[in-house]
C-alpha cells in the first residue's frame, strides 16, 4: 500500500512536471507560429510594396523620359530660333546699310519696307525664344522633381528589397522551429498521457485496496459484534444457570429445620416450573 502510494505520488509529480513542460512548449510553439505568420505576411506586404513602387518608378521614368524629350526638342527649337534670329539681325544690318547708302528714294523705300518686315520677324523670333525658354525652364524644374522622385522610389525599392532576405530567413527559421517544437509537444503529450494512464491505474489499485480494507474491516467489525453478542448470550445463560443452581441447593440446606418451616421448600420448588414456562 505504501509503495503504491509512493508510486502514485511520483507519477503525479511527474505528470505535473511534464504538463508544465508541455504548456511551456505549446506557448513557445504559439509564439513561433505567430512569428512565422507575421514574417509571411510581412514578406507578402513587402513584395506588394516593391511591386507598387516598381510601378510608380516605371510611371515616373516614362514621364521623366517624356520631359527630357520635350527639353531636347525645345533646346533644338531654341537653337534654331537663335540661329534664325542671328540671320535676321545680319539681314537687318545689311538692310540698314542699304538704306544708308541708297542712291535713289525708291531704293531707300524698298529697303525700309524690307527692314520693317525683318524687324517684325525678329520680334516674332525673339518672343518665340522667350516663350520656349520659359517652357524649357519649367521642364527643367519638372525634370529635377521627377529625378528626385525617381531616386526616392529607387531607394525605397532597395530598402524594401533588403528586407526580403531577412523575412525569408525568419520564415525558414520559424518553420524549422515549428517542426522541432511540434515534435517536442507531441513527445511531452505522450509522456503526460502515459503518466496519466499510470496514475489512473495506480489510483484504481489504491481504491480497490481501500475498498477491500473497508470490506475486511466491516467483516471484522461484524464478526466482533457477533462474537460480542454470542459472548453476551453465553454469559447470560451461565448467569441463569448459576442462579438456578443456587435456588435448587437452598432447600437441601434447610431440611433440618423445624416442621413448621417445611412448607417453604414447596413454595420455592414451584419456581423452576415458572422458569420452564418462560
Amino acid at each position: 500500500m505504501s509503495s503504491l502510494a509512493r508510486i502514485a505520488t511520483n507519477l503525479k509529480e511527474k505528470k505535473q512536471e511534464v504538463s508544465q513542460l508541455r504548456r511551456k512548449s505549446e506557448r513557445e510553439l504559439k509564439n513561433v507560429r505567430s512569428l512565422s505568420r507575421r514574417s509571411t505576411s510581412g514578406l507578402a506586404t513587402v513584395e506588394r510594396k516593391i511591386e507598387s513602387s516598381r510601378g510608380q518608378l516605371s510611371d515616373v521614368s516614362d514621364v521623366l523620359n517624356q520631359k527630357i524629350a520635350q527639353q531636347e526638342s525645345l533646346q533644338r527649337l531654341i537653337i534654331a530660333a537663335q540661329e534664325g534670329l542671328k540671320r535676321e539681325n545680319e539681314v537687318k544690318e545689311q538692310t540698314e546699310r542699304e538704306i544708308e547708302f541708297a542712291e535713289t528714294e525708291e531704293e531707300k523705300k524698298n529697303a525700309q519696307s524690307r527692314l520693317g518686315s525683318i524687324s517684325g520677324k525678329i520680334n516674332e523670333i525673339t518672343f518665340e525664344i522667350k516663350q520656349r525658354t520659359k517652357t524649357a525652364q519649367k521642364i527643367v524644374k519638372a525634370i529635377e522633381e521627377y529625378k528626385k522622385s525617381k531616386s526616392k522610389i529607387s531607394n525605397k525599392i532597395q530598402k524594401q528589397t533588403k528586407q526580403k532576405p531577412q523575412l525569408i530567413q525568419l520564415i525558414k527559421t520559424s518553420k524549422k522551429a515549428t517542426e522541432r517544437i511540434t515534435k517536442q509537444v507531441a513527445s511531452k503529450t505522450r509522456k503526460e498521457q502515459s503518466a496519466k494512464a499510470g496514475l489512473v491505474k495506480i489510483t484504481a489499485k489504491l481504491i480497490e485496496i481501500q475498498n477491500k480494507r473497508r470490506r475486511l474491516a466491516a467483516k471484522r467489525a461484524a464478526a466482533k459484534r457477533r462474537l460480542a453478542s454470542l459472548m453476551k448470550r453465553v454469559t447470560a445463560k451461565k448467569s441463569k444457570t448459576k442462579k438456578k443452581k443456587r435456588k435448587a441447593s437452598k432447600p437441601k440446606r434447610k431440611a433440618s429445620k423445624p416442621k413448621r418451616k417445611a412448607s417453604k421448600p414447596k413454595r420455592k420448588a414451584s419456581k423452576p416450573k415458572k422458569i420452564k414456562r418462560k
